[in-house]
């Protein structure tokens, strides 16, 4: 099993502290943080790639299910200004693609791709609030083990 939190922790710490600005979940309740940050969305999770693998124990009576996994996280840059968030979104992917790529990879988590930056810009009341952002493809290997009763013998 891949818990969410599992993900989405190193994520966001090691986001933090190579942009040095404030990443929270979007879509959640709470006060705004002030220009810039990043917000952090899940889009895809649970999609599985591959054959499962199935193994089995049969003196613990457990078997097991195991599958790579993959995740797209949708990253976004809010700013007051189009030039600012361009370029901290632009931080942000190279993170995914350098340092972000080892340090993750230390929580077992690969990063897939970072795909391109596009405009997420939206409009608000009587101005735009400035938004650069682009997905990132993570995969995993989740893992479920659970009872399995093993026929000892069979009598015929």
């Amino acid at each position: 099993m891949i818990n969410l939190a599992d993900v989405r922790r190193p994520v966001i710490a090691g986001l933090k502290s190579y942009t040095t600005h404030t990443v929270i979940m979007a879509d959640t309740t709470g006060n705004q943080p002030s220009y810039p940050f990043y917000t952090l969305k899940v889009t895809l999770t649970g999609q599985g790639i591959g054959q499962i693998a199935e193994a089995m124990d049969v003196e613990m009576g457990l078997s097991s299910i195991e599958q790579d996994t993959e995740m797209i996280l949708s990253i976004t840059c809010h700013a007051a200004d189009i030039e600012e968030a361009h370029d901290l979104a632009y931080k942000a992917r190279s993170y995914f693609l350098g340092k972000g790529h080892i340090e993750l990879s230390d929580q077992n988590i690969t990063v897939v791709d970072a795909l391109a930056i596009t405009n997420r810009d939206v409009f608000l009341n009587i101005e735009y609030e400035r938004r650069y952002g682009f997905d990132v493809r993570l995969r995993m290997r989740g893992q479920e083990s659970f009872d399995a009763e093993v026929i000892e013998n069979i009598e015929m």
